[in-house]
Order: structure tokens, then sequence, then C-alpha cells
């Protein structure tokens, strides 16, 4: 028996969209035979995903495929190490060029990396709970350890 695969109209949407640059959203219906909007309803989903991009002409909605990302690390990794240390060292030279004493500078960082932290914390349980990551409290206290070392 051979391997069969079941595609949805989503996977046809994508292939067509990876064969064409751009194409007006009505014209992508057609060619699925599907309704437009139903195919506007994939979209949404698609674009609030950042799969898709969307744009307008007048009023004619045009799709296209997103470029994929470069790299997208998930945690703390060493070019993000390299990534946190420049943002760091601009961090300290935008305050020196705004007089802030020395002795404060570190104190604002630090401020700043927890204020940082905190808005993100929902989000860092979410993903490592989508990811089944053990542990998780640790895992945060670790990563806020980590920046706040720095």
């Amino acid at each position: 028996m051979k391997d069969e695969v079941i595609t949805t109209g989503v996977d046809d949407l994508l292939a067509l969209l990876k064969q064409v640059d751009k194409i007006p959203l009505i014209d992508a219906a057609m060619q699925l035979k599907i309704t437009p909007p139903l195919l506007q309803s994939w979209v949404d989903f698609l674009v609030e995903e950042e799969i898709i991009g969307i744009e307008y002409k007048f009023t004619k909605p045009i799709i296209y495929l997103n470029k994929p990302p470069e790299k997208k690390e998930s945690f703390i990794s060493e070019d993000a190490d390299m990534n946190l240390e420049a943002y760091k060292n601009d961090f300290k030279s935008r305050a020196a060029e705004k007089n802030i004493p020395h002795d404060k500078i570190s104190f604002f960082w630090k401020n700043h990396v927890k204020e940082s932290l905190n808005r993100k914390r929902e989000f860092f349980y979410r993903e490592a709970k989508k990811r089944n990551l053990s542990n998780v409290p640790a895992l945060w206290q670790g990563y806020n350890e980590r920046l706040l070392s720095s």
C-alpha cells in the first residue's frame, strides 16, 4: 500500500502561494474553487500566525506567502547572549549620552530587564508548557538569574 497524504484546503492555498509571488484573494478563491468568505477566514488566521501576508490595492486584498524567518531560537543561545550583550552596551551608551551617572546605569539596566521579564513571564510559561518542559518555575528562575547577571 502506498503512503497516502491527506491535504486540506489550507495546504492547497499554501501550495498556490508557493507558485506565485502575490495573488488577489478573489483569484485565489476561484483557483481553489472555494468561496471568498471561506478563503478570507483562512487568510485571517494565517496572517495572524504570520504565515502569509496581506496588502490592499485600493480595496482589493492581495495575499502572499511570508518568507520563513532566518533562525528563531525559543530560549537563550550563544547568539542570544551576544545580542543581549550588544543590547546592554547600547543601553549603557545611550544612558551615558544622557549624562546618567555611571553608578546608576547598572541600576537602571537591571530595572529595565526586570520590567521586561515581568512582561514576558506569561509567554514564557505558555511556551514552556507547549513544549512539555518540566519544572517551568525553575526554568523561569534560571532564565531570570541569567539575564539579571549580565
